[in-house]
Parts: C-alpha cells; structure tokens; sequence
C-alpha cells in the first residue's frame, strides 16, 4: 500500500508540475525555465501573502490543481515533444528519489534533524514568522526561510508528514537543479550526448580529487565493514579533502603524496550536489544551486535565444534581477557572488553595445524586495553580525591541494580562454569564474567560527556555488565549441568528474538499505520496540509541549520524538538555537536544566516543567543508561502534576512518557 501511496503522490506532483510550466510558457517558452521560474513565483507570492494571513493546511487544493493542470497539458501531451520536455526534470529527480527511497531515515547524523525542524516550523500554515518548534514561546525568525517553506508548502498541499516532504522535497529539487543544466545545455550544445554528460556531472560528479579517491583511500582488510567504512570516507573526502581529509589517507602512495602531521591547517569544505544528494540535507545551497542555474539558464536564453523565444527579453532580464534578491530569503551566503554574476553580466552587455537591460533587471529586485519586505522586517533584525574582511596570507588554501581540487574547473577555464577574445561570452566567462575563485581567497565572512574554521563557511558557501556554476556553464560553452580538439579536451575534466559515481556506487552496494521505502523517515526510531510505542502514542495524543533527554548539545535524538510526532519541543538543539539566536544565556539554562531534570538533581524539576508549560516527558530507550532507580526517582519528583504512562515493559525495564494532569477548576 505505501509503494502505491508513493506512486500516487508522485504522480501528482509531477502533473501539477507539468501543468505550471504549461501555464507560465506562454511567457517563458523554454519548459525547464517556465517549471523552475513557475515554482519559485507561485512558493514567492504566497510567502509574502501569509506573513499576513495563514493559510493552513492546504490539502483541499491539490484535487482543484490537478483538474486545473490536467486541463492545460491534455492537448499538449498527445505529441511526443511534451514529454521528452518532461525527462530533463524527470530523470534527476528519480535518481535522487532513488537516494532517498534506499536511505530515507531523518536521523541525528548531519543536519536532518534542524532540516525537518525547519520545515515542521512551517508545516500548520500559521501566520509567519511561525511559532519555533524547538524554542517554546519565540517565533521564527532567525534563519534563511524560503527553501524550508517551500517544501513546507509542498506538504501542505499533498497532505504529507514532515518527513515524506523532506524527502520529496529533496528530489524535487534535484530535478529542478538537472533540469535548468539542461536548458543550459541546450543553447550551446547541440547533441543530446554532450548535454546529457553535463546534466550528469551537475548531478552526481564529484571535485578534481574524485579520480584518486580510491587509491588514497583503501579498506583496511576484506571484510564488509572495512568495505562501508573505506567507502564512506571517499565520500566525505571529495567534500572535505582539504585541511581534514589530505591528512587521513590510509594508503601508501596517499601517504607519500600528503605526509601525516599535526602542523595546523585551514579546514575548507566544497560540497557538489551529489554529496547533498548522498548525505539527504535539505539545506540552504540547494535552493541556491536553483537559484544559480535559473539565473544561469535566463541569461543563456537572453544571450543564446532560439526561434521559440520571444523577442522581448525584459521579463527574463526581471526574473533574473527577482533570482539575485531571493536569495536574501533562500541562503543569504550567495548573495555576493550571485549580485556580482549578474552585474558582470550587465558590464559585459554594456560593454558589447547590446540592448541595457539594467532597468528591468533592478525591476526584478524591487519587485522581490517588496515581496520579501514582510520576511525582511524581522529577519534582518535577528541577523548575526558578519562582516566581510581581507583574508590572512597564513589562512589561503595550500596551492597543491587548492589545484588538485580545482583542476576540472581550470582546465574548462584554459579552454574558453582558448577560443580567443573574439568568442566574447566564453572570454568573459573564465575571467568571471578566475574572479570567483580569487575573490574567495583574498576575502572571508567574519562569522563566529574561528581557528582553522575561519575560512569554513565562506569557502563551503561560495565554493559550492561556484562549482556547479562553472561545470556548466563553462561545460557548455567548450562543449558547443566549433573545435573539434577542444570539445574533446573539455570532456576530461566533465569525466574526471564522473568518476565519483565508483564510490557512489561502492557506498550503495555496501551499505544495507534497511529502511528503504520508509519515506516518512522515522524507521530508524521505530526498529526499537520501545521508542516505536512511545512515537505511535505522541502522534495519537493532543497537541502539548514534548522535553526529550539532551544530554549533547546537537546532533543528537532529542526532539526525534517531538518533530515526528508532529508536536513543539521543549528543547532542541541547544547550541544551534543559541548560535542562531547570538547565544543568549536562557538557551543554555534550559539545557543545564533539562539535563539535571534526566539525571535527577534539579531541586525543582516539577515546578521548572510546569512553569515551561511541558505536557510530555519522553523516557525513551535512549535514556536506558540511566538506569530504573533514575525513572523511579523521576516518577516521586514529577507526581502528583505529571502521571507515568508506561508504553514498554519487560522484566524490569519500562518505558514510557510522563503526562501532565489537567488542572481542577473551582466550580
């Protein structure tokens, strides 16, 4: 029955989407433009309306949508041309749903659990900002939002779980990251072939490091866990290879190549799609990776246009101007690097003598800005000080690791620039990406990390935009290249890049799928008999604040139960709260007390829970160390105001949720 379910929403899903490119190519004739820029102005246009006015959960709508879209496809899909417009979106799509439906499980590893706390915030459709789900009695307001409530809105309307939205949302926006390479793709590269091996190295490539992976890191002997482990670790090093990863290899010509040592070093991170795709976040450079290819595609339609594409090109020059603001909303760290890809676009028009489009395009920004203005009124207020500052010559990348993680990307750049400063657009285009990459060096977001972490998020934000950026629009450029000798030389780099599919594939072949299919994402907490009663319970019960043992500070299961279960917590992630929030000292004192409430020695642990307003306390099979004599005592402290309902028992052993007990009233 859930594999039918699944079949179902996807259906949905996918015709609704059809259905709203359908509508907005009569604006924007190329599919793959008029699906993303469709999504992004409809998910816009209702961010603004309900910072004025919920409009809770949606699930009556998704009948009308479908009639209406089935509507505006019926005729065009009786030719064959509608469909092969379907497959560019399509085909990533199910190759990262595929990622999803093998490992689903939203567990403590990563960020799934803030990524499902993010979009739960948004999930009852209340009036934004939303009450916070981890921190009882704020809004919010606090973190880039656009992205979350999107796949938040997408729940909504297809009546799915927090969970079954995450993964869905996941591939959804893979599909529309593979679609957009495609449109791209499309305006230089004639064959199929060539923009087929663009779309795929966008997708599931891997960095410069990725053809090396297996010979700088090897199992440890032939046993099945030594295989897991050995390809996990290749994983992990195609993203975090410098400063972490270039000290870890456990072979000899690795060895011979980055000597061990303990000398300290800059950790610096590039995260390509396909990492995302591996690791299941839902996070702030997917929507960004979006946003860049959209914006990529619109100026490649602008610059590239076919015979379908209107004559008047103000409305994608809008669009385009509408891209760079929401990513105030979407992931705020791209901003940079997004503003001065389409200033470098307007000076490169300018200075070719073409039509100025810098009036439709400031357009675009004020229409955004005006939409945003709601989400702005709040969010700027709650933003962390971050300054930009010149970067410390002893904090630049090491030049060895830096061109051995870089190279596929230099060598597209050597080829563009092959073509000569007659080839305008290819000319300026390595420049642009040989800008990117300097201005990355020599300046850094000031955010409260430090020590070898200085450079982190800068690095890992405008990195991982640059990345995709480069593979390829510069990919498309070479690859529609008039030079034979130069569309081959651009294919290396293209499948060096590719090469990371051995170790996708040696991680898939080695890691059991346990869980597959559970797209809800919660298996993991229900393979315990215990937790499983005690989540199945929650999710029957009353709204109510749920506390959960934090005896980390993150990246661990608290609030699992409570996010499942589709209730508040009391307490989330201690320290990404306080982080996000400029580490106010009542985070931490909420910690402090929750912990001494699990261990048993706060002086006042029912009154604190009653002034908290908490309704259920979880004592799960993650609180097994603590041992009977713990729950007993939990049980005195807590009565008469709270009652023990026990969910599990065996032998000795008991588990269950502490409920508060409605206050009599006087007659």
């Amino acid at each position: 029955m859930s594999l039918i379910y699944l079949a179902l929403t996807l259906a949905l899903l996918l015709v609704n989407l059809a259905g709203l490119a359908q509508f907005v190519r009569r604006w924007l004739p190329d599919a793959q433009l008029a699906r993303a820029g469709g999504a992004l102005a409809l998910c816009l246009l209702l961010f603004f309306v309900e910072h004025f006015i919920g409009l809770g959960r949606l699930a009556w709508l998704w009948p009308i949508s479908t009639a209406v879209s089935l509507a505006l496809i019926w005729r065009p899909a009786q030719a064959c041309g509608f469909w092969r417009a379907q497959l560019p979106f399509a085909l990533p799509f199910l190759v990262a749903l595929a990622w999803r439906w093998g490992y689903p499980d939203i567990d403590s590893t990563s960020e799934h659990l803030t990524d499902l706390y993010f979009i739960s915030n948004y999930l009852s459709g209340d009036t934004l900002p939303p009450p916070d789900r981890w921190l009882p009695g704020a809004v919010f307001d606090c973190y880039y939002a656009f992205l979350h409530y999107s796949v938040a809105l997408m729940g909504r309307w297809l009546n799915l779980a927090a969970g079954q939205a995450m993964n869905l949302g996941s591939a959804l926006l893979f599909g529309l990251i593979g679609s957009l390479a495609w449109s791209i793709a499309t305006r230089f590269v004639a064959s199929n072939v060539s923009r087929g091996l663009i779309v795929a190295t966008v997708i599931v490539g891997g960095t410069g490091i990725a053809p090396l992976l297996n010979v700088l890191y090897v199992s440890a002997d032939a046993s099945p866990a030594s295989a897991q482990s050995a390809a996990i670790t290749r994983l992990w090093a195609n993203t975090r290879f410098i400063g972490l990863y270039d000290r870890l290899s456990n072979s000899v010509p690795g060895q011979q190549l980055f000597p061990p040592t303990d000398a300290p070093a800059m950790d610096l991170a590039l995260e390509t799609p396909s990492y995302l795709m591996y690791l299941g976040d839902v996070h702030p450079p997917l929507a960004g990776f979006v946003l860049l290819l959209f914006v990529l595609g619109l100026i490649a339609r602008i610059e590239r246009p076919d015979e379908a594409d209107a004559a008047d090109v103000r409305l994608p020059a809008a669009m385009i101007g509408a891209s760079v603001a929401l990513c105030i909303a979407a992931n705020a760290w791209v901003l940079p690097p997004m503003a001065l890809l389409v200033a470098g676009w307007l000076l490169y028009r300018w200075r070719g003598k073409a039509a100025c489009l810098v009036l439709p395009t400031a357009a675009g920004v004020a229409t955004a800005l005006a939409l945003l203005y709601p989400f702005l009124s709040y969010f700027a207020l709650a933003g962390l000080h971050t300054p930009i500052v010149l970067t410390r010559p002893f904090e630049y990348s090491p030049l060895n690791e830096w061109l051995l993680l870089w190279w596929p990307v230099l060598l597209l750049v050597a080829l563009a620039l092959s073509q000569g400063p007659r080839a305008r657009l290819a000319w300026w285009s390595a420049f642009g990406v040989l800008a990117m990459l300097a201005l990355s060096e020599l300046v850094t977001v000031d955010d409260p990390l430090g020590d070898k972490l200085q450079r982190f998020n800068t690095v890992l934000k405008w990195w991982s935009w640059l990345w995709p950026a480069a593979i390829v629009w510069l990919g498309a450029i070479n690859l529609g290249s008039a030079a034979r000798w130069r569309r081959i030389a651009a294919i290396v780099p293209l499948a060096a890049s590719l090469s990371f599919l051995l170790p996708q594939l040696q991680f898939w072949l080695s890691n059991p799928r346990t869980h597959a299919g559970q797209i809800a994402g919660d298996a993991w907490l229900k393979d315990d008999d215990a937790n499983k009663a005690i989540l199945g319970w929650l999710k029957a019960q009353p709204p109510g604040l749920v506390l959960e043992s934090t005896d980390r500070t993150a990246y661990s299961p608290s609030s699992a139960f409570a996010l499942f279960a589709g209730k508040p917590s009391a307490l989330g992630w201690p320290a990404h709260v306080a982080q996000w929030r400029g580490n106010p000292v009542y985070v931490g004192e909420r910690a402090d007390a929750a912990r001494a409430i699990y261990a048993g020695t706060h002086p006042a642990a029912r009154e604190w829970l009653l002034g908290q307003h908490v309704d259920y306390v979880v004592w799960s099979r993650f609180d097994a160390a603590r041992g009977q004599m713990a729950l007993a005592q939990l049980k005195t402290t807590l009565s008469p105001d709270y009652q023990w309902q026990p969910l599990w028992q065996a032998g000795t052993e008991a588990y269950g949720v502490f409920v508060r007990m409605p206050h009599e009233t006087a007659p």
